[in-house]
C-alpha cells in the first residue's frame, strides 16, 4: 500500500497524541522556508511543523519537503526508528 508522507505523519501524529507523547517540541517551527510549503494540506500543517521541528523529518532536500510524493519503505523506517 502506498501512502503519501503527509498522510502518515498525520497518522503516526495521532497515535503518539493518544500514546501521550510530547509534540510540543517543533510546534513553532518554521516550514515555510521549504520551497514547497504551500503544498502542505492544512490539515497537515502542525503534524509536519512538529515532525520537521524534531527532526523525524528532514526533507527531501535542503529545500523540499515533497509532501505529495509517495514515501519509499526506507524513508518509512527512518521516520519510525526516529519516533522510537
Amino acid at each position: 500500500m502506498k501512502m503519501k508522507l503527509k498522510r502518515i505523519m498525520y497518522l503516526w501524529l495521532v497515535a503518539i497524541l493518544l500514546g501521550g507523547m510530547d509534540v510540543s517540541v517543533g510546534e513553532d517551527t518554521n516550514i515555510l522556508s521549504y520551497d514547497d510549503a504551500s503544498d502542505v494540506s492544512d490539515w497537515a500543517i502542525s503534524a509536519m511543523q512538529w515532525a520537521v521541528g524534531s527532526g523525524v523529518i528532514g526533507g527531501k532536500t535542503a529545500s523540499t519537503l515533497a509532501p505529495k510524493d509517495t514515501a519509499t519503505r526506507a524513508e518509512i523506517a527512518v521516520i519510525m526508528t526516529r519516533l522510537s
